[in-house]
């Protein structure tokens, strides 16, 4: 049976950027797949403001179809009641998924995740690239 190189189980570390002045926040992702249909958690500390202590845990469900990534991130409980739909793709080496973040009428902005087994260095240079754009 054939591997599939874009399947995107695993670990994640990942930022995504306000459309406004504020930080990027940052966020870890255990994901799974199973015949391109995706799942799983997300767990985020923002990096300001008044829940700058407080930890946000979100599902995931979604889908992948060859590169293309698509789904979204529900918040379980606390202040954060919205859901965030996320479209992104994959790089050729399936090491990071790069796209765009919306809540519906009101914000969006970028979002990059990176493998945890796809090296530090590389998660630094892109952290300065996506907070840049």
């Amino acid at each position: 049976m054939a591997v599939n190189r874009f399947d995107v189980t695993g670990q994640w570390d990942g930022q995504f950027s306000y459309p406004r002045t504020l930080p990027p926040e940052f966020f870890s992702a255990s994901l799974f797949e199973a015949g391109g249909a995706m799942g799983g958690t997300v767990t985020e500390r923002p990096a300001s403001g008044q829940a700058g202590a407080e930890c946000f845990v979100s599902t995931v469900r979604g889908m992948r179809h060859a590169a293309e990534v698509r789904f979204t991130k529900t918040y379980e409980g606390g202040p954060r009641q919205h859901v965030v739909l996320y479209a992104g793709r994959l790089n050729a080496d399936s090491t990071e998924i790069e796209g765009t973040w919306r809540i519906e009428g009101s914000w969006s902005g970028r979002f990059l995740m990176i493998r945890r087994d796809g090296g530090a260095a590389v998660a630094v240079q892109r952290e300065a690239v996506v907070a840049s754009r």
